[in-house]
């Protein structure tokens, strides 16, 4: 066996970076290699051959173990080295004065019930709400434009379902959702209301998009200005998931890293200043963030919503199956890597300010079925059904379906027979926002309101946490 490699210790130390060193091990014929571990986990990354070793992607500030293990070019592996600990240098930055606290409204009926502009009044939630994301508009021949302009502008809201009382009639010049979205601003003139173009479903119109950024820009701009509705929206998002990368749903992009960084930019000079302007991305590491250019678009932007969920779903495997994992974990399970605090690591190492990360937490469940205990499965099953969709449910919906839930590493899941359900209560809600305000993050949003219950339960733990 090889012998224990030693004297580690650190020789840079770097904000998000520590390189260590160590005298070489020895053994018969000789050393194949070495594995550095970090915090106790060993990725295949973490293998060199030579006798220092550089962690990266780190947080600022913060205590990290290493060990390491040698393997002799026999194959036999070596005793553990004595452990050694290094901080990274920086200091975490406090959290914003006002943190954001959004909530995401979707412009189309469906869903588990009927969901108006009016019921974010009797919820309370405009109450609770810094900023409300209305959602989603298209991106079409390379312009920002409707998604559904009968529910956004011609749809005559009755006088129950209107905010005010009073039902919308033929000589307005708008109705729909944008005139209730004006009678809420009228009621809760703090709210600031931003208009997302993009998301999962129209996110194939950006790489069009990049061919004319300012057109594109200009397009996104006029929407918001428009004076039929003058004063009703306070900026754009730009809801691009995958920059970089080849969605199911959109085209592949072909403007490459600085893609979102060029319609950030592009879109921060159509605005001006006086508006805010908002990117929504996928938060698994890795497969999101070698895409695009982050830090670079970040200076044009207010913040990044940052969707710290959907890690795992039902139907993400081969054969329409998935692992029946956490689907929004904090810190991952087991040696998973997928969590909200790898995202947020991922993302400061690359330049992100933690002001410029709003957190996402999920209205929604996600469920699998035939799973046969009660703790997370790394076995491969096919999705439960859900009024959402294959797999998936809305918490108002689960939490009295699937009750029970037991909360564990930010997260919460729940078994009920055969079918085993992950999703977010305001227990492991109330996890995610002291977390946020640890690690400085910018606030947090909602990813869809009408799955929250009637009076608003993930919602206010939300706002109660970010206080």
């Amino acid at each position: 066996m090889p012998t224990s490699p030693g004297d580690l210790k650190a020789v840079t130390i770097t904000d998000t970076t520590i390189r260590i060193s160590w005298s070489p091990s020895t053994a018969p014929g000789g050393i194949a290699s070495y594995a550095v571990y970090v915090n106790g986990h060993g990725y295949s990354r973490n293998t060199t051959t030579e006798t220092s070793f550089t962690a990266t992607q780190l947080n600022v500030a913060t205590e990290y173990d290493f060990s390491v293990v040698a393997t002799g070019n026999n194959g036999r592996e070596g005793y553990s080295s004595v452990h050694f600990k290094a901080r990274t240098t920086g200091t975490i930055p406090a959290p914003p004065a006002n943190p954001v606290k959004m909530g995401i409204f979707p412009e189309d009926d469906q869903g588990p019930r009927r969901f108006e502009v009016k019921n974010l009044v009797t919820s309370a939630s405009a109450a609770r709400l810094t900023h409300l994301t209305y959602a989603s508009g298209k991106i079409q021949n390379g312009k920002c434009t409707f998604g559904d302009p009968y529910r956004a502008l011609q749809r005559m809201v009755p006088a129950e379902l209107s905010v005010d009382g009073q039902r919308d009639t033929s000589g307005q010049a708008v109705s729909g959702n944008i005139n209730q979205l004006r009678k809420l601003k009228e009621l809760h003139p703090q709210l600031k209301i931003l208009w997302s173009f993009g998301g999962s479903e129209y996110s194939a119109g950006f790489p069009q998009a990049l061919k004319d950024p300012a057109a594109f820009a200009a397009s996104c701009a006029h929407m918001i200005n428009n004076r039929q509705w003058a004063g009703v929206f306070d900026g754009i998002d730009l809801h691009w998931e995958l920059p970089g990368k080849c969605p199911v749903t959109a085209a592949c992009d072909t403007g490459g890293h600085t893609a979102l960084k060029t319609l950030a930019q592009a879109s921060r000079t159509a605005l001006g200043d006086n508006k805010l302007l908002t990117a929504t991305i996928h938060g698994t590491p890795g497969r999101v963030f070698e895409g695009a250019d982050y830090a670079g678009a970040a200076p044009y932007l207010d913040w990044i919503n940052v969707k710290s969920y959907d890690y795992y779903t039902p139907t993400s495997g081969s054969q329409g199956r998935g692992t029946a994992f956490l689907h929004s974990t904090l810190y991952g399970y087991w040696d998973d890597a997928r969590g909200g605090h790898h995202t947020y690591r991922d993302l400061t190492a690359r330049g992100v300010h933690p002001h410029k990360i709003v957190f996402g937490v999920p209205s929604h469940a996600r469920g699998w079925e035939g799973v046969p205990r009660p703790e997370p499965d790394y076995g491969y099953y096919g999705p439960a059904y859900g009024s959402l969709g294959r797999g998936m449910e809305a918490y108002r919906t689960i939490k009295t379906r699937c009750p029970g839930p037991q909360v564990v590493s930010g997260a919460a899941y729940s078994h009920c027979g055969i079918e085993w359900w992950s999703y977010d209560t305001p227990v492991s809600v109330a996890e995610k926002m002291a977390y946020t305000k640890q690690w400085g993050l910018g606030g947090a949003f909602l990813s869809d309101l009408r799955s929250d219950t009637d009076d608003g339960e993930l919602l206010t733990a939300i706002d109660t946490g970010l206080r």
